[in-house]
């Protein structure tokens, strides 16, 4: 049975999958630091590593991997085939280290073993007891010493804190791309995304059994954060 909510985020991005690189740009002023961040904390040994991107989207992530370890081999997963064209035609120089699946990852099973998993926007369209389940799954997925790194969304420990956080984001919204489109990012925001606190996503890592968790980096409603098995 297909997951209603993951119809809804499939439908958005099935509809704006041309424009998705600028758009998240426009929407998320830290996005490209947040990116680079998510690709510097992938720190692992060896030189063929077997990484995972959850929610692959057009590849950017992907690339920074794919060139930061040459003999690395990327599994990207999408539940937007389109947005897996785009990626396909973005990484078409290191097809030969690609691998896609079209996939939703509330109910994806790896069916091997990785050194590294990261997922960049693409956790908070899950509720938090999803959540939870997929950062078990990739523990267990993952080889000793392996990382599973997270950029992505986040609200505040608080409705006081989240508030805040939200007034400032829709500020930068109406800033950059006037109140109308502000209002309709806005909408799409409250219809879409699930994200959770920072701490709350950090226990749930620990939890999952991850020996050291950590936030390295947070900015407005973004942040970057692993678990290391």
């Amino acid at each position: 049975m297909v997951r209603e909510h993951s119809l809804i985020v499939k439908e958005q991005f099935e509809a704006e999958y041309e424009e998705y690189d600028k758009n998240v740009r426009d929407v998320l002023p830290s996005y490209e630091e947040m990116n680079n961040k998510v690709v510097e904390e992938v720190k692992v040994k060896g030189e063929r590593l077997e990484i995972l991107d959850l929610g692959i989207g057009t590849g950017q992530t992907a690339k920074g991997l794919l060139e930061k370890y040459p003999k690395s081999i990327v599994t990207g997963i999408d539940l937007s085939p389109k947005m897996l064209e785009m990626a396909k035609n973005r990484l078409i120089k290191f097809s030969n280290r690609l691998k896609f699946i079209e996939a939703d990852i509330i109910d994806f099973e790896p069916s091997q073993k990785y050194d590294a998993c990261v997922a960049v926007l693409s956790v908070h369209h899950l509720n938090q007891k999803e959540k939870q389940q997929l950062f078990s799954r990739i523990f267990n997925s993952l080889n000793e010493k392996g990382i599973f790194v997270i950029g992505d969304m986040i609200i505040g420990d608080s409705e006081k804190e989240t508030n805040q956080i939200e007034v400032e984001w829709e500020e930068h919204l109406i800033k950059k791309l006037g109140k109308k489109e502000a209002e309709n990012w806005m909408k799409i925001y409250r219809k879409e995304d699930i994200p959770d606190s920072i701490n709350n996503q950090l226990r749930w890592l620990k939890d999952a059994g991850f020996k050291e968790v950590k936030c390295s980096w947070n900015k407005l409603n973004c942040a970057v954060f692993f678990g290391r098995r």
